[in-house]
């Protein structure tokens, strides 16, 4: 909507569809969030850990450039990662109009590093 009013940029997918998948986004991104603070005692270390786990996702992912840029064996690791998945999903629903079932491996992929991250997470936690 802001795209769309600022810039005059026009989505040609579902706009619900982009609010799910950012929630989905969200969700996933929150659950390494609390992967990374399960352990650790202060907020500075978090920060810390969370900068360490998130640049190389910045860097990998197609944010800054393209992912076809890296060698093919890198590749899976690069396609694997949260945020090419995101970033994937949420160009192809803007730009090509991508449906549910366009999108369905990069929602996969987010589902299960936030179920994931967040169940290990559970698992870690200690109050003390």
């Amino acid at each position: 909507m802001f795209s769309w009013l600022v810039f005059g940029v026009s989505t040609r997918g579902s706009i619900p569809l982009l609010a799910a998948l950012s929630i989905l986004g969200a969700l996933s991104f929150a659950g390494i969030a609390l992967l990374v603070a399960s352990r650790v005692r202060t907020v500075e270390a978090v920060s810390g850990l969370l900068n360490v786990v998130m640049l190389p996702m910045w860097l990998l992912s197609g944010v800054f450039f393209s992912t076809a840029h890296f060698p093919p064996a890198m590749q899976p690791v690069v396609k694997a990662l949260p945020l090419t998945a995101l970033n994937d999903a949420l160009r192809a629903v803007v730009l090509e109009g991508a449906g549910a079932a366009g999108i369905a491996l990069e929602a996969a992929i987010l589902a299960v590093w936030g179920v994931t991250c967040t169940f290990v997470a559970l698992r870690l936690f200690r109050w003390t």
